[in-house]
């Protein structure tokens, strides 16, 4: 006998939890049109036509997209826009800085925070101005 029990937007079924299947559209330039729960590919393309990626919400080494997102087929992984012309993709598919961004100090304004300059190539200590 198959149980089919709803609990907080995923399915128990034989007690089993299942999670849902993430499936993100994308156009001819890889870029993410949506972002669906289906069950599987095969439904996403016969029902709603276009061209469909798994992904996944809860795993680490995936990025889970968003609408404006890019597919990257040989990592078969999602990554936001490229945030700077400098910064490069590294393996897990995150924006990399040229220079890593570096620590604030003990001695730097609780209020300070580094802001990347895309002209200069580098991190610039920033502090905000209490209004």
């Amino acid at each position: 006998m198959l149980c089919n029990f709803k609990i907080f937007k995923n399915k128990l079924i034989n007690k089993k939890l299942l999670m849902p299947n993430y499936f993100a559209e994308i156009d001819v330039s890889n870029k993410v049109l949506r972002v669906i729960v289906c069950d599987n590919k095969e439904w996403c393309e016969n029902n709603l036509g276009g061209t469909w990626v798994q992904t996944y919400k809860d795993k680490p080494d995936k990025t889970f997209p968003g609408i404006g997102f890019l597919y990257h087929p040989v990592k078969n992984n999602f990554s936001s826009t490229q945030p700077y012309p400098s910064w490069t993709l590294d393996d897990n598919c995150n924006w990399q800085p040229p220079t890593p961004m570096p620590e604030l100090t003990q001695e730097d304004d609780p209020d300070s925070h580094y802001s990347w300059d895309e002209s200069s190539l580098s991190w610039v200590l920033t502090t905000l101005v209490p209004q």
